[in-house]
């Protein structure tokens, strides 16, 4: 059995977010720090994220991952056009390359029920748009303060999540 590593969370970091301002948008940016990263290896690591975004008192953060599921930047509240182009046009201050995405959504409340055709169809177009850049979207997933929802496992017939994963790269040599 793997030796348990504890999984990196935000709010035990002490994190400066970049402050950005589109028109009347205040919006910002977060790094993980270099020497700890935050890594997405499983949809549990997304749903522990997502509940973090949740007590950070935001309505949206946008992950950016790269190839390994290594988070490179978060996205805290981004204006709809940042959210819908980030491939295309990438804010200020995101420098380090990323192909995955994932959109955390707060809610007042996620139903416990499937999810609805709204929500559905705003999940499709959203994974069509970043398609069309070059990015995978992962998933949509909906939290509130109790419960979270993943729109890929709610939507696709064979999500991301439940493909074997290859062992993550932790960078740590032997």
């Amino acid at each position: 059995m793997p030796p348990f590593k504890p999984r990196p969370r935000l709010r035990r970091r002490r994190r400066t977010a970049l402050q950005l301002c589109s028109c009347d948008h205040v919006w910002h940016i977060m790094h993980p720090e270099p020497d700890d990263p935050i890594v997405i290896e499983s949809f549990a690591d997304a749903a522990m994220l997502a509940f973090e975004a949740h007590e950070l008192d935001i309505r949206e953060m946008l992950v950016l991952l790269d190839e390994r599921r290594h988070v490179t930047a978060l996205l805290l509240n981004p204006p709809a056009e940042i959210g819908l182009f980030v491939g295309l046009y990438a804010p200020p201050g995101v420098e380090a390359p990323f192909c995955q995405t994932i959109d955390i959504v707060v809610r007042t409340e996620v139903p416990e029920a499937p999810a609805t055709t709204h929500d559905r169809s705003c999940y499709h177009s959203l994974r069509r748009a970043h398609m069309a850049q070059g990015l995978l979207l992962l998933d949509v997933i909906l939290v509130d303060d109790e419960r979270v929802q993943s729109l890929a496992i709610a939507c696709d017939p064979d999500p991301i999540w439940f493909d074997e994963q290859h062992p993550v790269d932790s960078g740590n040599v032997a």
